[in-house]
């Protein structure tokens, strides 16, 4: 599996972490990646906002439904992680 340093799943939900931080105005330490996104307080808008976030961040062309199909940063990290090694 090809795997480079921002295409590990820890690099990636680490990454994840800081952006829903941002999102919902929180410290990066005061998001849980097992949360799901919706108790964080992310909305619709928001989750769509992510997505292309992620898009801009690797190469990837991703539905914006793949925030609800995988609710958590833990979810959404695992999901990238494979969809990297399997472009690669």
């Amino acid at each position: 599996m090809f795997t480079t340093t921002a295409t590990r799943p820890r690099t990636i939900e680490y990454w994840l972490v800081a952006r829903v931080a941002d999102y919902t105005n929180r410290a990066p330490h005061e998001v849980d990646p097992t949360t799901p996104l919706a108790e964080l307080g992310m909305d619709s808008v928001s989750a769509v906002s992510l997505c292309g976030e992620i898009e801009d961040r690797w190469p990837l062309d991703l539905d914006p439904t793949m925030v609800f199909d995988y609710p958590t940063i833990a979810d959404i990290a695992d999901y990238l992680t494979a969809e990297l090694a399997e472009a690669a």
